[in-house]
Order: C-alpha cells, then structure tokens, then sequence
C-alpha cells in the first residue's frame, strides 16, 4: 500500500537554496525535491516574503544560474520548463501558489509531472503575483523576487 509517510522520512533527492534579489535580501528558503511514487513530493519552505498575507507564484525555469542584470536580478533564468511544449499551466515546471503567513510559507504537494532527477540543473523562481493560471505562456505572475538552483 502507497503511504505518503514513507516518503516525507525520505532524504531529498535535490534540493534549492532560494535567495531573494536586492529588493528583496531577506527573502531566503529551500525548494526540496523528494522522489515519490511515480513523481515527486515538491516541500518548500519560505522566510522573509514580502507581504504578511500574499500569495506568490513558484515556477521551475529552463535557466541553469540565478543570474542575470542589476535591474533584472534573474532574467537569465529563461521560461518554464516545458519540455512537452504544452501549454500553461500544464508545463513541468508549473507549480501551485506559495500563500504566505506573516512572511513564512511552508507547503508541500505531489506532482506526477517530473522526478527529481529531471529538474537538477534548472532553477526555481519565486514571483512578486500569483499564477492565474491562463496568461500564456507564464500566468502573469509578475517580476521575480526569489531564485534557487536545484542541486
């Protein structure tokens, strides 16, 4: 019988250290990647997120670095990782929204859409707006304020 129990005793497989942009340095966390039956258990947990009571969009993004200009902290981390060419919001780097509580988020969710191994080497972004989940190809979630590499 399949016990999601099992798995949260599990090490990581990979995992992401977020860090906020200069805007927004206190922002920091981790992204945890946990092999699961047939997917993964994606576990983040957040501190220091702008608004006591906002609601953030997290994506997986092509990009390898959390690098990019002064005024775009993260633009080098390209789009979603889709490498079904579908649309959104039904690409593999697609995620649910990040709600946070007084500046802290804790979640986690199972997705059957990727293993761990197939997001090492990309990275995870934190944006300012939720996900409305129809904008193509990204949902309109606005500027990215948050970035870690999943290692």
């Amino acid at each position: 019988m399949f016990s999601f129990s099992r798995i949260i005793c599990q090490r990581p497989c990979c995992k992401a250290v977020i860090h906020g942009d200069g805007k927004f340095h206190s922002l920091h966390g981790t992204v945890s990647f946990i092999k699961a039956y047939c997917g993964t258990l994606v576990v983040t947990e957040l501190y220091g997120l702008p608004s006591p009571d906002g609601v953030y969009a997290m994506h997986i993004h092509n990009g390898a670095e959390c690098t990019g200009t002064e005024s775009a902290p993260f633009d080098n981390v390209g789009s979603h990782l889709n490498p079904d060419n579908t649309t959104h919001p039904f690409h593999m780097g697609d995620l649910p929204a990040v709600f946070s509580n007084n500046g802290y988020a804790w979640s986690a969710v199972y997705t059957d859409r990727f293993y761990p191994a197939q997001v090492i080497g990309h990275t995870v972004i934190i944006h300012i707006s939720p996900d409305d989940y129809r904008t193509q190809p990204s949902g309109n979630s606005g500027e990215k304020i948050a970035c870690g590499e999943i290692r």
